[in-house]
Order: C-alpha cells, then sequence, then structure tokens
C-alpha cells in the first residue's frame, strides 16, 4: 500500500546561492508540480524563468506567484509545444525579450495509463503528443540558439517505469519516457563539442502536492484514462517532488563552467 499520509512541506530549505543569476532558464511544463518546483528553485538561485505551459491558468498563476515569492523575473508562455511551429515560436518570443536561453528543462507530461489494448488511435496519438513530441519540438527550437553561444543546459524529465515493467504505462512510460531516455542520450554525444550538456533524470512516483498548490492534478489524471485505487496498490512508495526539484540543479552544471 502507499503511504497516503505523507507530505512534504514545500520549500523549507531556501536556496540563496544565486549560481544562476541573470542566466534565462526555460521550465517547460511548468504550471504546476514538479516543473513548478524547478521553476521556483532556478527562481530562488537568481534565473530569469520562463514557465512553459499549456494551460494559461496555470502558467500564469505559477509565473505571478515564483515571482512574487522569489524576486526574480519571471514570465510565461501559453502553448502546445507538440504543435509543429509552437516551440519555434516561443523561443523567438525568448530571445525577443531576454536575448539568450542558457537551460531548458522538460518536465510536461500527460498521464495516460491504461491497458496497451484499451487505447484509442487518438488517445495514443495524444499520449505521444504530450509525452515524447513536446520535449522533442522544444529541444530542437532551443538547440540552435545554444550552439550559437557555445553554451546550454537541457534537463529531461524521464522515468523509470518503462525500465520495472510497470503495468498501464506502455505510452506514457515505454514509448514516451523511454524515447526522453534515448533521445537525451543520443543528443548529449551529439552536442557536447558545442558546449551543451543534456541530462535525464528519471524518478519513479512523486507527491506532487509539494509545488504549494492546492491543485497540483497533473493532466491526463482523469479517472477513465488511469487505474483504479485497487490497481494502485501495486505501485512503489511515492518520492517527494521538491528534493527532486533541487537535484536538477547539480544535475545541469553550474553556468560557472562556462569558458
Amino acid at each position: 500500500m502507499q503511504n497516503q499520509g505523507f507530505v512534504s512541506l514545500p520549500f523549507e530549505v531556501q536556496c540563496e546561492c544565486n549560481r544562476y543569476k541573470g542566466r534565462v532558464a526555460i521550465v517547460h511544463g511548468g504550471g504546476q508540480g514538479l516543473g513548478r518546483v524547478i521553476g521556483t528553485r532556478l527562481a530562488q538561485e537568481g534565473a530569469i524563468v520562463v514557465i512553459v505551459d499549456m494551460q494559461k491558468d496555470k502558467a500564469d498563476q505559477a509565473s505571478h506567484d515564483i515571482g512574487n515569492s522569489t524576486g526574480s523575473t519571471t514570465t510565461n508562455y501559453v502553448g502546445d509545444m507538440s504543435e509543429p511551429g509552437v516551440a519555434d515560436d516561443m523561443v523567438n518570443q525568448v530571445l525577443k525579450d531576454f536575448g539568450r536561453i542558457d537551460a531548458l528543462i522538460n518536465t510536461a507530461a500527460y498521464q495516460m495509463r491504461k491497458p496497451f489494448l484499451s487505447f484509442t488511435e487518438e488517445m495514443m496519438q495524444t499520449s505521444m503528443n504530450w509525452n515524447l513530441w513536446n520535449t522533442l519540438r522544444a529541444c530542437r527550437a532551443v538547440i540552435p540558439t545554444m550552439m550559437s553561444q557555445r553554451y546550454g543546459r537541457i534537463v529531461n524529465i524521464g522515468g523509470s517505469a518503462f525500465e520495472r515493467g510497470y503495468p498501464y504505462h506502455s505510452l506514457l512510460a515505454g514509448a514516451g519516457k523511454g524515447g526522453i531516455v534515448g533521445l537525451t542520450t543520443t543528443l548529449a554525444g551529439e552536442l557536447v563539442t558545442y558546449g551543451i550538456t543534456l541530462n535525464c533524470v528519471s524518478p519513479s512516483n512523486m507527491e506532487v502536492r509539494a509545488d504549494g498548490t492546492s491543485d497540483s492534478k497533473a493532466g491526463g489524471r482523469e479517472a477513465e484514462y488511469n487505474p483504479t485505487e485497487e490497481e494502485k496498490n501495486i505501485y512503489p512508495p511515492m518520492n517527494s517532488s521538491a528534493p527532486i526539484g533541487s537535484c536538477l540543479l547539480y544535475t545541469s552544471p553550474s553556468p560557472r563552467d562556462r569558458g
């Protein structure tokens, strides 16, 4: 059984090192959950944070709250990064506003978990769009700028379900997160000579209430798309999203290493 009584205290440990002061970081999927945690941590470190999300209300609220709580410059861009051209438009807007892009963190995902043969064609397309294509297009959009800067940091959120054989994760984890892990590895080798690093963090289940909001329900968690409460008992205990967000600051090397 999962420990339903465990709740993390969000942002109890403050980050005040200013390691990312003046750097521009895009957090894709930053409107809630792990993305919002990462955006907050980066802002605490002095970064200019761009929250990118499909949900306008959550993107607006996250950028407002993060900016107010940290004092850092925070803005947002609303759009579906899986659609052709949208990520390119987002990058153009960020460059117009801030002149550079130092980091991209891809956390956006769609939590659709069903028996494989229960997926309709539309469900499969939606799951792949919002679990793989969005990350792929976001990476593709920022890489030319990072190459011209000869500096960039990309961190993608993978997962462990595809390695452990979790049931109901064929699209979300098997094809989606598994594809992200492979994409990260191959791009890392391709772009290292340009001063660009790519890393992939693959957490297990997370207790997303640590993002500091009352509603951190991720897209796709509707009951018809997910296992029943009884079926969920096979899942391992949850991890807190707050330490994972802090971990990303160390996974992606400090901007001070730039030559």
